[in-house]
């Protein structure tokens, strides 16, 4: 019975239902307890029966020792009255011996009786042993009913859990089956509604035959009209080729009348959006090659016109804007002062103009090319030297960009000063010599990467100075021996901007105001010439000394005025152009610098001599300037 219980409690465990388990368990546990009770009642009997059997023999040995003391009494007696009679002495004595033997038959008995109480006793012993198997039998049938109940348990949890997925299956089985309801009752709508379409289709199948037929009549008409026009297609090319070829003329006229008269010209370039400005309505757009207009903040008025020598906007590349300057660099090695400077608000794409990029180079790289260039192709005519000077003009001074700072070396005190023609050249300046195009690009790389750059929240790199480049080029004639001497001023002037807007602070607020500042001074310079004021305050500022041969004086002079596209810079576009506008009206006094070889030689040494007289001067603590500073 031991064995057959866990073969029940395997088999239980192995049937598949809970309802099953759950009945199989009562039976087991009502086996396990009629079990229990049986043996317990069999153990008890059994032990009572034994217990019994003691004291039944127990009782007797009492009664054998009451006879024994009963029969000792009856000898004294018998002993007290063997004076009196020996023959019943002797009687007694038969009757003792015989009582003897039969103690001694009963001590044999109890001598039994004793032997059988030991070995009941070991079998008590043994049987106590077997009921502590037993016990651990039950335990074992215990700790292995508990097992089968914590099954019973996690079955009875899998089976919670089975029919919660039951359930949820059943839910999702009938939303399922509502949709499949739903569509099917749309795909049937859908259906009918194909039908419709398809009769629709039908009638508009034929109503198309009939448009076919109809399109088959007006293809034909169209092919012959498309052979009549072929000669009027021809036609409007040829003009659109002679309108190209009649401005391109008529720039070429404009320009050369332009530099006979003397007046500046003035480019106008509106660069393209920029990302930030994605979404911006746009105010300022090109109308043809010479004209552009600006949108107000009244959407009502009419756009503003502005005319300018030329307009460039965001579809012309830095190859079309150099080829309206080309023929500037020739100017200048024939011995003319040329300017080329840029004006605009901040992050108009002034820089990007005059210096560019790496893979889309501006007019300063370009100009470098062209003049070694040219000079190239006139070297079996003439010997040149080709000097350059480099100075930015940061808070209202004037640094060189060429000087080599070192420890105990002060840069020597730079002025502003004009030679007898009015040409500006810059007192105490470093000079570098280049010989091809690539040493003098990098002489001019190595003195921009000094400039003031920084970032604000109108340009991410905003120039904070103006950084002009002044290239000298000295032609002599081998036969003639006559010598020209061109300047080339390149000027890439720093935005104007609103602090409002830039949100410039600290040290880029001061460098804003000295910016807005040295623009003004350029300002009211234009103003007066435009105005033909009797004094013109190049004084006033150090960036008009430096311009006074270009505005006003003796040099061929190209203005850039760069513009932003979008409305909200529409304010200080449209004060831009007008400086622009102002600036074109100014005539300069156009001279070529050409002088004999010993002039030439002569005019060398009377500026050493003034230099050196000069430093001599400050060097005996200051005294009156010498000729040739500006009035």
């Amino acid at each position: 019975s031991a064995g057959a219980v866990p073969q029940a409690l395997a088999a239980a465990a192995n049937r598949p239902t809970s309802a099953h388990l759950r009945a199989k368990e009562l039976e087991l546990q009502e086996r396990l307890g009629q079990k229990d009770a049986e043996m317990q009642l069999e153990k008890e009997a059994e032990l009572d029966a034994r217990a019994k059997a003691e004291s039944v023999s127990r009782e007797a040995l009492g009664q054998k020792d009451a006879e024994l003391e009963a029969r000792a009494v009856a000898e004294n007696e018998v002993r007290s009255a063997l004076s009196q009679t020996e023959a019943e002495l002797a009687a007694k004595e038969a009757e003792a011996t015989a009582l003897k033997q039969d103690l001694e038959r009963k001590s044999a008995e109890l001598d039994a009786k004793v032997k059988e109480l030991a070995r009941q006793s070991a079998t008590i012993e043994s049987m106590q042993g077997e009921a502590r198997k037993i016990g651990g039998d039950l335990q074992k049938q215990r700790r292995e009913r508990d097992e089968v109940f914590n099954q019973l348990s996690d079955l009875k949890q899998q089976h919670m859990q089975l029919r919660e997925e039951h359930a949820k299956l059943q839910l999702t089985f009938q939303e399922a089956e509502s949709a499949n309801q739903e569509r099917i009752l749309a795909l049937e709508g859908q259906a009918r509604e194909q039908e419709l379409c398809v009769k629709k289709l039908q009638e508009d199948l034929t109503e198309s035959q009939a448009t076919v037929k109809e399109l088959e009549d007006c293809r034909q008409r169209a092919e012959r009209a498309d052979k009549m026009l072929a000669p009027l297609n021809q036609r409007i090319e040829e003009l659109h080729q002679a309108f190209a070829q009649e401005q391109t003329l008529r720039k070429r006229y404009h320009n050369q009348m332009q530099e006979s008269k003397g007046a500046i010209r003035v480019y106008a370039r509106i660069r393209p959006p920029i990302k930030r400005e994605d979404g911006e309505e746009m105010a300022a757009r090109r109308i043809d090659a010479f004209s552009m207009e600006l949108d107000g903040k009244d959407k009502r008025a009419a756009p503003k016109a502005y005319n300018f020598d030329s307009i460039f906007d965001g579809h012309n590349t830095q190859e079309d804007v150099f080829a309206e300057c080309r023929g500037l660099v020739s100017s200048a090695i024939d011995g003319f002062n040329v300017t080329i400077f840029a004006y605009g608000q901040t992050g108009a794409g002034k820089t990007h103009t005059m210096y560019g990029s790496e893979g889309s180079p501006g007019l300063v790289p370009r100009i470098t090319n062209e003049i070694f260039a040219v000079l190239g192709q006139y070297s079996h005519e003439a010997q040149a030297v080709v000097k350059c000077a480099m100075f930015e003009l940061y808070r209202d001074e004037l640094v060189d960009l060429f000087f080599v700072k070192a420890k105990g070396k002060v840069p020597p005190p730079l002025d502003v000063k004009k030679d007898a023609k009015g040409s500006v050249y810059v007192a105490n300046a470093e000079l570098r010599d280049a010989t091809s195009a690539d040493e003098l690009l990098k002489v001019i790389n190595d003195g921009q990467a000094g400039r003031h750059v920084s970032a604000t929240k109108m340009n991410s790199e905003s120039s904070r100075s103006h950084l002009i480049a002044i290239l000298t080029i000295e032609s002599t004639n081998r036969k003639t021996k006559q010598v020209s001497t061109g300047k080339l001023t390149l000027c890439d002037l720093a935005g104007s901007e609103r602090v409002k807007k830039s949100e410039a602070a600290g040290e880029q607020l001061k460098e804003a105001q000295s910016i807005n500042k040295s623009l003004t001074a350029l300002g009211d310079v234009i103003e007066a010439l435009t105005k033909h004021a009797k004094h013109v305050p190049y004084r006033n500022h150090q960036l008009t000394m430096l311009l006074s041969d270009s505005l006003g004086g003796n040099a061929k002079t190209l203005m850039f005025v760069n513009c932003s596209p979008v409305a909200s810079n529409a304010d200080e576009t449209g004060a831009a152009l007008g400086y622009a506008a102002r600036a074109k009206l100014i005539m300069n006094k156009v001279e070529k610098n050409q002088d004999s070889q010993e002039v030439a030689r002569l005019k060398k040494v009377i500026t050493v001599m003034s230099t050196e007289l000069e430093q001599a001067r400050q060097g005996q603590g200051g005294g009156p300037s010498p000729p040739g500073d500006l009035a």
